[in-house]
């Protein structure tokens, strides 16, 4: 389905050529979200090397994977503020850049500390995501934004599954070379920011502080976006992050069994994205699509707990891919809708930053719960999902 599709009149010539220009503008966007999340994901299957390389306890190790989503956390907001004053282009030059350095630092790194110091400038740089989605929300008209957020969407969750296999493949040219092409991947992303990006997207100039847009994004109904976002996404990186402990403790499935799940839904999420989203947005309204996502994946949640062997865990993972697909995109949207213009980079900024405390927590909690119980794991997120759906309602929030 086409950007143009669905629109109630025929788009006037200027329209035409806007419409037309858009998948280019949103290029380097797109890749700087592949790019931010590829640097988490390829990590996660070179964690044994690291650790036996340098001789790290596995909690220390772990910590690899929550110190750039700490650091993403707290710049979030900063970077989004920033945004709003400068433009979205500078800062996401300043931001890439910072994430082509730690990837170059963490390729060169001889220890265990250089490791570290390098997820902490890649975590800063990685908190300009916020930035990303602000720029979608500048370039698009609201019929648009739907399926430029599921392409997002589609984007973010490709990182999760082509990262690991990716980092697989390199890394029998060496440890270090994965972060290399990491490298390479972040300096054409520089390129196609300063060659694709126009310098502001639109005129904005916010002068309030970084607590005044903080406390904006904390009112309502902004908060109950961010609300849902942080549950959503802590239900759903709950179980990406534990997923193959949970197959070898419940299921004693191999790894390339994993593989292969991850990929399928991988797929389903990305068809569902790509081509169900923006339709079923356009006829019943973005609330209505988020509210049937949260609804799939509390029931896959649900049926985790009976799943026996691959026959029963393939359809619920299906449907969990699916639900999750429906959600992600809707509530961007509708975060970036309820956002004043002038404060949009800021609120991005703080969902971002609500996104990344979840891939802080989600993890830690995972493996406590998986390791105790593996039937166990789909508990505690269907009660966050179950949270968010119920905050959904029409009383609380509106389309």
């Amino acid at each position: 389905m086409s950007l143009t599709a669905g629109l109630a009149k025929t788009p006037s010539a200027t329209e035409r050529l806007r419409l037309s220009q858009l998948p280019r503008a949103l290029l380097p966007i797109y890749l700087t979200t592949f790019v931010d999340m590829l640097g988490y994901t390829l990590l996660i299957p070179l964690l044994p090397a690291i650790a036996h390389v340098y001789g790290a306890h596995d909690w220390l190790v772990g910590m690899l994977l929550s110190l750039p989503a700490a650091c993403a956390t707290a710049a979030a907001p900063v970077w989004g503020k920033l945004s709003d004053r400068i433009g979205r282009k500078t800062v996401m030059l300043i931001a890439q850049s910072l994430t082509l350095a730690g990837y170059l630092i963490l390729a060169g790194a001889s220890s265990l500390t250089m490791i570290f110091i390098s997820r902490l400038i890649s975590g800063i740089g990685a908190g300009s995501v916020g930035t990303a989605q602000s720029y979608i929300a500048d370039v698009t008209k609201p019929q648009e934004r739907d399926r430029a957020y599921a392409i997002f969407g589609a984007v973010f969750g490709a990182s999760f599954i082509l990262g690991p296999i990716a980092a697989g493949l390199l890394q029998r040219a060496g440890l270090q070379f994965p972060f290399y092409v990491a490298a390479g991947l972040s300096v054409l992303n520089i390129v196609l920011i300063a060659w694709l990006l126009p310098l502001y997207t639109r005129q904005q100039r916010a002068q309030t502080s970084i607590a005044h847009s903080i406390s904006v994004a904390l009112q309502q109904p902004i908060r109950t976006v961010l609300i849902r976002q942080f549950l959503f996404i802590f239900a759903v990186v709950y179980l990406l992050a534990d997923f193959a402990l949970f197959l070898d403790h419940r299921l004693h499935v191999d790894i390339a069994s994993v593989s292969w799940l991850l990929a399928g839904a991988g797929i389903v999420g990305a068809i569902t994205l790509i081509f169900v989203v923006t339709p079923l947005s356009r006829r019943i309204g973005d609330r209505r699509v988020a509210q049937l996502g949260l609804l799939l994946l509390f029931i896959a949640y649900c049926l985790i707990y009976f799943v026996q062997d691959l026959w029963w865990f393939a359809p619920v993972l299906l449907l969990w891919a699916t639900g999750a697909a429906l959600v992600e995109p809707t509530l961007m949207a509708l975060l970036s809708r309820r956002a004043p213009e002038s404060e949009r980079g800021a609120v991005m900024g703080v969902g971002d930053a609500v996104s990344s405390a979840a891939l802080i927590l989600a993890p830690a909690v995972g493996t406590a719960i998986v390791g105790a119980n593996a039937r166990l794991i789909g508990a505690l997120p269907a009660l966050a999902i179950a949270a968010a759906w119920f905050s959904g309602r029409p009383n609380k929030a509106q389309t």
